[in-house]
């Protein structure tokens, strides 16, 4: 369990070093991400390196028992850089050129800065991959996060990775359906990038001009890593995602070339706190491994006016118990200390601009502490789950392009959110799964929304019912193919038959003004309605409000060993809630706890590789709650044995044990 913060010695007087990296060690810190930000520290001038001055700093921060994370730099490149050839600035879909005074204003597509900064990761490398001061590598800072380039490098490149996809502009003009508006094309370079036009460009252009940016990251990465690795490191290889923020990256694709992933996690702090709680678990699934928290909020952003944004005494500690029960097993909050100059001055942080205690230091020191503690129960424990939601980058670029055609752009996250809340609401463990994911570890598979279905995942969806899964669908999936055009019946053939229904109409409306009735209730549901017709499959609910009233709105049907759920529009949070309580007792998922926990509290469990497991019970308000356990439980967080009735104090925290199983 590596416990920590982000941390720039350059930013620092060395001589005030000690007394930082002593009120680390009281804290319980023993890591720190280090680096992201020096290239002009470590390379003050072309070709010539400066490692001292970090060394030192290691030197000091391992006499504590505090190891470093090390960041090679790459995209935020030196003023020297700029000089040698601008063309390493971005060009935006406006056709300007970034200027050097920013972050992440560099097209990583560009030889030059290519060049040199691997070549400052080789030295990297070559200087510290021996050194028992580096816990590990983060590559760069926030890979992804740029704007997109549009220059004559990144055209070129465009053009060639549209070759090597296509192999002819016949087969790219059929599959884009360029005849709509005479857009056909006699050479690929002739294809632009998607710069600013008149309206939008087709869904099909868009789709792959996501595919090309995400492609590039990932190179990217991957020669980053190599670049490392094949100058001697050893050391575990990781980097930062944005968690839900800008997903210009396939983050399942770029997984492939870590040792492990990591994770920005920035929730709101107050009583909408569990509205990001979705992002651990995809973070979980890129490797289906723990993961590390690399930038985890901490103190006030003093932003006037900045809402959700000042942690309440006791929420701090219970954000790192969140991350730790959901997976982390590295926790880096950003950052330790407050900076006085530069952009980032307002962040929050856990000790003041002089370095000196704060009371997020003191919440952090109690919480470092207690994590210490109960490090060694916590080894080797994952996060298992019977459910899954699927979460799709494909399908995010497809309904997140920014054009009026597809609607909200925040429409795919917050159903997300809204399906996994209400099942977490359930008191039991939910993960994410991607695509190319192993479904067969799950007996439920929840479809929030699904675009670009080919033969290959459909037949896997058919698959997972086959051999006794269930799955639970939605509007506006399965209904195009991977070039982002339509199947004739808004459904791909596979799934129809799967679902044995056929999509006779279908409604649009603003929000949830419409209503459909379940089990004897009215909900509302909206955004957008499948009116359809059960060919093969039960009516479970019907539509109660507007001239298609009684037509299904709910279908199930069961094949092989297992049954496919058409829910047909978006309906309300108090549908789900009720829908998955119901789904969860009729397949024999039980709570953790055994019992349905508060609203406000959250229980998330992980399990030993002996069987022992240790749940955690957390309070997500600012009002005192209660549990009941019927049988006494160690409470590894306060030491404390509890049972019967259980308090949790605002933002409480428990970490039940559980011994395992005795073998038959």
């Amino acid at each position: 369990m590596y416990f920590g913060a982000a941390y720039y010695p350059e930013h620092r007087d060395p001589v005030k070093w000690d007394y930082d990296l002593d009120l680390m060690a009281a804290a319980g810190v023993n890591a720190l991400r280090v680096g992201e930000f020096a290239w002009t520290r470590f390379e003050p001038a072309e070709g010539q390196y400066e490692f001292s001055w970090m060394d030192g700093f290691a030197a000091q921060a391992r006499a504590r028992g505090i190891q470093l994370l090390m960041c090679p730099p790459l995209r935020t490149a030196p003023a020297w850089l700029v000089a040698k050839d601008r063309g390493i600035l971005i060009i935006d879909a406006e056709g300007r050129q970034l200027e050097f005074g920013s972050r992440y204003t560099f097209c990583i597509n560009h030889p030059l800065l290519r060049e040199k900064g691997l070549a400052l990761a080789a030295r990297m490398a070559e200087n510290y991959h021996g050194s028992p001061a580096i816990l590990g590598w983060h590559l760069d800072n926030e890979y992804g996060d740029e704007p997109d380039c549009h220059c004559p490098v990144c055209l070129g490149k465009w053009h060639e990775w549209l070759k090597h996809r296509y192999t002819d502009i016949k087969t790219l003009n059929y599959s884009w359906g360029n005849v709509f508006w005479s857009l056909e094309y006699s050479s690929f370079d002739q294809v632009p990038t998607p710069r600013h036009s008149k309206t939008c460009f087709s869904p099909a252009h868009l789709l792959n001009w996501r595919r090309f940016r995400s492609d590039c990251t990932v190179e990217m990465v991957a020669l980053h890593a190599a670049a490392l690795r094949e100058n001697g490191a050893k050391q575990p290889v990781t980097t930062n995602n944005q968690c839900l923020w800008n997903p210009r990256t396939d983050y399942y694709d770029m997984a492939r070339h870590l040792d492990l992933c990591g994770t920005n996690y920035y929730p709101p702090y107050g009583s909408n706190c569990r509205v990001s709680a979705f992002g651990l678990a995809t973070v979980r699934s890129y490797k289906n491994r723990n993961f590390h928290v690399h930038e985890l909020r901490s103190g006030t952003h003093t932003i006037p006016g900045a809402a959700e944004a000042t942690p309440a005494p006791g929420e701090v500690m219970r954000l790192t118990a969140h991350a730790v029960a959901n997976g982390a097993d590295g926790i880096f909050y950003f950052r330790w200390r407050q900076c006085p100059f530069g952009c980032e001055q307002s962040h929050g942080s856990v000790t003041g601009f002089d370095g000196q205690p704060t009371r997020i230091y003191k919440e952090v020191a109690e919480t470092g502490n207690r994590l210490k503690a109960m490090a060694q129960h916590l080894e080797g424990t994952v996060v298992q789950s019977e459910i899954a939601l699927l979460y799709d980058f494909q399908t995010r670029w497809t309904m997140e392009s920014g054009i009026y055609w597809t609607g909200p752009s925040d429409l795919y996250v917050n159903r997300c959110r809204t399906l996994y809340s209400a099942m977490r609401s359930c008191g039991v463990n939910v993960d994410a799964v991607g695509r190319g994911g192993d479904f067969s570890h799950y007996r439920i598979l929840v479809v929030p929304f699904a675009t670009a279905i080919d033969e290959s995942l459909a037949a896997k969806l058919v698959q997972f019912v086959e051999h006794g899964g269930t799955l639970v669908w939605h509007p506006l999936s399965g209904n195009k193919t991977v070039e982002a055009c339509f199947y004739p019946d808004r459904l791909h053939p596979e799934l129809a038959r799967l679902f044995g229904v056929r999509i006779a109409d279908f409604v649009t409306s603003a929000e949830e003004t419409w209503e459909l009735s379940w089990h004897g209730r009215h909900y509302a549901t909206g955004w957008f309605l499948d009116l359809l017709q059960a060919d093969s499959s039960e009516v479970q609910a019907r539509y109660s409000k507007g001239w298609f009233a009684d037509q299904p709105a709910v279908t199930e049907r069961r094949t092989g060993h297992g049954r496919a759920i058409y829910v047909g529009s978006l309906p309300s949070a108090a549908f789900y809630d009720d829908f998955f309580a119901s789904l969860l007792q009729d397949i024999g998922i039980m709570p953790l706890l055994g019992t349905r926990p508060p609203a406000a509290v959250e229980v998330t469990e992980r399990t030993a590789p002996d069987g022992r497991k240790f749940v955690f019970v957390l309070n997500c308000s600012d009002t005192a709650q209660e549990i009941t356990l019927p049988a006494p439980r160690k409470d590894l967080w306060s030491g404390a044995t509890v049972v019967g009735i259980v308090p949790l104090p605002p933002h409480g925290v428990r970490v039940l044990a559980q011994d395992a199983a005795p073998q038959a």
